[in-house]
């Protein structure tokens, strides 16, 4: 253990903030998660790989080796990443069952405390993330001359599915005008139903309706997107000629943000002209 977590990092990244088990428990879990899906990317990732390095290998050197070079270090930084996490897992099991509840305490194999172990092990974490992140930038980069683009799942979704808040939010200030329609509707029906009043307001409403459908699906495939297009692709990562860019699921979403905008604006100048 104390070869592993050799502190030769100290001081130069802010420490970690936690003060019991609990909370480191919380810290371990996200680079858990991390790994979970980076090694789903890397599983799918090497599938692709394989046929393209075979290919380039005997067909183009000078581009086999710009693909295996950051390919290579990807896997490597993946998997020092998950020994590491491994071996933290095992320290923090090891503190459960010992009657340290500090992570200020010494292990009796050590001459440092838990908290620094840790703190060392979350440099390594780090360090190692961000080498593999830049080498998924040389990979995708070493792609362009075979005219094809890496295309991460993930990565791709995260701008179009972060733009749900700001469009949850202008929904959000429509509900007033909502509501003050569903007051009128109820009155219009409980004093005469056959009104001409009373049959426009339903006519209104049975629109209304089919607009927070159409709202609801859009959201619903802002939420899923992610999952909605791996399945689609194939995968949670995947390598696309670059004549076919970009991905159909663009396209769906600008057309639909543009509908669910202009849904929003309609909503408010029907209500706003009973």
């Amino acid at each position: 253990m104390a070869l592993f977590f050799f502190i030769n990092c100290a001081g130069k990244t802010k420490p970690w903030k936690f003060n019991d088990i609990q909370s480191l428990d919380v810290r371990v879990l996200d680079t858990e998660e991390w790994l979970l899906k980076t090694k789903k990317n890397v599983q799918d990732l090497s599938t692709i790989m394989r046929p393209q390095l075979a290919y380039y290998s005997k067909k183009n050197n000078p581009i086999y080796k710009k693909l295996d070079a950051p390919f290579d270090k990807i896997k490597t930084n993946v998997q020092f990443i998950d020994s590491t996490y491994k071996s933290m897992k095992r320290v923090i099991g090891k503190m459960k069952k010992t009657s340290s509840d500090s992570l200020d305490d010494t292990p009796e194999d050590t001459t440092v405390s838990y908290r620094r172990l840790f703190n060392d092990s979350r440099e390594r974490i780090k360090k190692s993330k961000n080498n593999y992140y830049k080498n998924i930038k040389k990979l995708k980069k070493a792609f362009k001359p075979t005219k094809q683009v890496l295309f991460f799942v993930e990565e791709e979704c995260a701008s179009y599915k972060n733009s749900i808040y700001d469009l949850q939010y202008r929904r959000k200030l429509e509900q007033a005008n909502i509501n003050r329609f569903n007051r009128k509707l109820n009155e219009a029906l409980f004093k005469d139903s056959e009104s001409f009043y009373s049959k426009r307001i339903i006519d209104i409403s049975k629109k209304l309706e089919s607009y927070r459908i159409k709202l609801d699906y859009f959201e619903y495939f802002l939420l899923n997107m992610e999952g909605l297009l791996k399945k689609e692709m194939g995968g949670s990562v995947v390598l696309i000629p670059k004549k076919e860019m970009p991905p159909k699921f663009v396209e769906k979403y600008e057309k639909g943000k543009k509908e669910y905008v202009e849904i929003l604006k309609d909503t408010r100048k029907i209500i706003e002209s009973i």
